[in-house]
């Protein structure tokens, strides 16, 4: 059964060569907290909504309403500074049923110090 989740549209500024993590919390329509720990959460970053080529996979942990969504600093610095869009899906414990917690751009800004 769907918790019905309210996707929401989050736009990320991040820096090259730097560490990043952001925390989501799932809501629903009324904007109220959904606990979402019973599921996963995947997350995935693309040059463009209809590329088929994924730039990187986020690494993403579960607890209570919130999803992290991270990277390393080494997997920052292999992605070229631009705008790239990302998703999270959040797939419940019957692993059927998929909803989308959060999309919208990231954009990396370019690294001088190497």
């Amino acid at each position: 059964m769907a918790l019905t989740l309210q996707k929401q549209t989050v736009n990320i500024a991040l820096d090259q060569g730097c560490t990043f993590e952001k925390v989501i919390t799932a809501q629903n329509s009324a904007s109220q907290n959904v606990t979402i720990s019973t599921g996963t959460c995947a997350a995935k970053m693309r040059q463009s909504y209809y590329s088929s080529n994924n730039i990187t996979a986020l690494t993403t942990a579960v607890a209570g309403s919130n999803v992290t969504i991270s990277l390393t600093a080494t997997q920052t610095a292999a992605v070229s500074p631009g705008n790239y869009v990302y998703d999270v899906e959040y797939t419940q414990s019957d692993t059927v049923t998929v909803e989308r917690v959060a999309e919208g751009i990231i954009t990396i800004s370019a690294e001088a110090t190497k």
